[in-house]
């Protein structure tokens, strides 16, 4: 079944750019304590790109009122097989342990489940991805923090992430399961390459017909973290809606870019929400990709002009040789800098919204990776050290429950980063990459 807006999207420029980019990792850290405290201990290698070789993928899957599943994807290429057994068989030995704690009440946090589960991994057994599923006690109408811990017991190396499980309501998006069509595996992102195709299923088999709300306008930046105007009100009101017959594992394609929410009961907002946000997401590679992310540093009469150049791809070299003064290794690395951020972002921290353009994207792009993020109920603290750790400066970011993404973590505004939001923006305007004094 292929979706298509009434009226096609304005196609991006087949422009290409130049430009390094790093493949995805996520980060490490030490494992916390068995008790549930109302702050955690603080993860010094979270969202640093260069922290760990190990980077498996989790999505959860609610298949009843009383338990859910964690689905798993690790890739054998990155563990590391050793021979050293009786049998003399190149074998990996992966652990992974999670903690479910119930964050309903943030004030009162529990621990719901935890376990540790422990696989012997042959390689001579093995495809290019290892899949299991952990089973998890899991409440309808309540709120999960889920913490993981994957570890390379061989190589002694580990990944440590932190997912949202909701099931406060029957509809919201962990209900369905979304399979790739192709192989009919997993799919572990909340957005598809381009128009690649997907299935999904309901934990029950009771619709004949599937709601369609497609949202195809530009998604608003976020506001500065010292701006404590109101939020520009965003999805308000679709673009197109069908509706279509359903059955398990019908096929769908996503025609255009966009946002595509699909519902059973209109009369709740909550349903299945797939992002296309173009063929090469959440890589950059176009020039149009390149120019976008710079919002956060010209002014709009700049941004305006950069967006409306005949020939996009000078005019983003150029903005970029004009900070440095036409130095050109200064100006690759501020590239390589920028854009690996951007990507990053996009890769940690998509919600209904592509990563670079959420809060968490923003501060990622201008601050860089946080040196250490504590962890509370439901609440993240990013925290930059300066002055040789003598003091620090922290961002608060705040669960916030979506029916359109599960990742939506909200910024705690305030006027006393407005110093150092201009000293950030000047810094890379000169054409450096900011970092605190």
């Amino acid at each position: 079944m292929l979706l298509y807006h009434r009226e096609p999207l304005t196609m991006i420029r087949n422009i290409f750019f130049t430009l390094l980019i790093f493949f995805f990792i996520f980060a490490c850290s030490a494992p916390s304590s068995n008790i549930v405290r109302p702050k955690t201990a603080t993860k010094s290698g979270i969202y640093n790109p260069s922290s760990t070789k190990l980077h498996p993928l989790y999505s959860v899957f609610h298949n009843s009122d009383n338990s859910s599943i964690l689905m798993v994807k690790v890739f054998p290429v990155e563990l590391l097989f050793s021979d050293a057994n009786e049998d003399r068989k190149l074998i990996a030995k992966l652990m992974i342990s999670f903690r479910l704690t119930d964050i309903t009440d943030r004030l009162s946090a529990t621990l719901a489940d935890s376990g540790t589960y422990n696989y012997i991994i042959l390689k001579d057994n093995v495809d290019k991805r290892f899949f299991t599923q952990i089973p998890l006690k899991a409440e309808r109408g309540k709120i999960y923090e889920l913490r993981i811990n994957a570890v390379d017991k061989t190589r002694k190396e580990e990944n440590i992430v932190f997912i949202m499980v909701d099931k406060s309501s029957r509809y919201s998006l962990q209900n369905f399961r979304v399979k790739e069509t192709r192989q009919n595996l997993p799919l572990f992102e909340p957005f598809v390459t381009g128009d690649e195709p997907f299935r999904f299923d309901y934990h029950t088999d009771t619709f004949s017909r599937v709601f369609i709300s497609y949202y195809g306008q530009e998604s608003p930046l976020p506001r500065p973290s010292f701006s404590l105007a109101r939020e520009r009100e965003f999805m308000e009101k679709p673009d197109s809606l069908w509706i279509l017959s359903y059955k398990k594992n019908t096929p769908f394609q996503l025609g255009y870019e966009g946002i595509y929410h699909f519902q059973f009961d209109t009369t709740i907002r909550d349903g299945l929400t797939v992002f296309n946000f173009g063929p090469d997401y959440p890589r950059i590679r176009k020039v149009q990709q390149m120019i976008e992310p710079l919002a956060y540093l010209t002014s709009t009469v700049e941004y305006d002009k950069l967006k409306k150049s005949v020939n996009q791809k000078l005019a983003v070299d150029n903005f970029w040789l004009g900070l440095t003064k036409n130095d050109k290794d200064r100006a690759r690395e501020l590239i390589r800098v920028y854009y690996n951020r951007v990507y990053f972002a996009n890769y940690y921290f998509t919600t209904f919204k592509p990563g670079w353009k959420t809060d968490r994207g923003m501060i990622y792009i201008i601050y860089g990776p946080p040196q250490a993020v504590a962890r509370e109920p439901g609440v993240e603290k990013w925290i930059y050290y300066k002055n040789n750790f003598a003091t620090s400066l922290t961002f608060t970011f705040t669960y916030t429950p979506s029916s359109y993404a599960l990742n939506n973590f909200i910024l705690q505004r305030s006027e006393s980063y407005d110093t150092y939001w201009r000293q950030a923006v000047d810094a890379w305007q000169k054409g450096t990459v900011f970092m605190l004094e």
